[in-house]
């Protein structure tokens, strides 16, 4: 049987918040060991509860946990940047990869608004209906087409005067 999807928000029951802490507690605990043996990394967890005075360390050994947190302490401040990573990088790192996406769609849209308006006049609209501001954008459409349509039209121009199959090469190339 499946697991129902939790809603995370704050438990108000004292009882099952506190349940829900221990159980939560030993489900990272497993996975911080999982991963440190199936990964072969080094892992150290400190956990600051409510529930308990001292705070909950792992590895048990507290020796192993202070060498641990010694040897993160000693490394320089530039290797600590280069790991981290908060709230506040994966917000602007998101921004920006949503900026993006939002400039290749507008710009995607912008370009297939052209060819339907190129369609148009090939259907025999009259240039004078197409508006002032969309003539640049049109060209530029109309020359990026005829670019990639440039390598096609030489190779079919060599292929009916029968030259050497180097073309077709040049052709796949392009």
């Amino acid at each position: 049987m499946g697991r129902q999807k939790v809603k995370l928000q704050y438990i108000e029951n004292n009882t099952a918040r506190k349940v829900t802490f221990k159980k939560r507690v030993a489900g990272l605990l497993k996975k911080a060991e999982e991963l440190q043996i199936l990964c072969g990394v080094i892992v150290c967890i400190i956990v600051y509860g409510p529930y308990d005075e001292a705070p909950f360390v792992w590895p048990a050994n507290h020796a192993e946990a202070a060498r641990i947190l010694l040897e993160y302490k000693s490394k320089p401040e530039m290797e600590h940047a280069q790991r981290k990573f908060s709230q506040e990088a994966f917000l602007k790192r998101s921004v920006t990869k949503s900026k993006e996406k939002y400039l290749r769609l507008l710009s995607r849209n912008r370009e297939m608004e052209m060819g339907n308006v190129m369609v148009d006049l090939l259907c025999g609209k009259p240039v004078q209906q197409v508006p002032y501001n969309d003539i640049a954008d049109l060209i530029w459409v109309i020359e990026d087409k005829k670019r990639s349509m440039q390598p096609r039209v030489r190779f079919l121009e060599a292929a009916a005067g029968n030259a050497p199959a180097a073309n077709l090469d040049a052709y796949q190339q392009a």
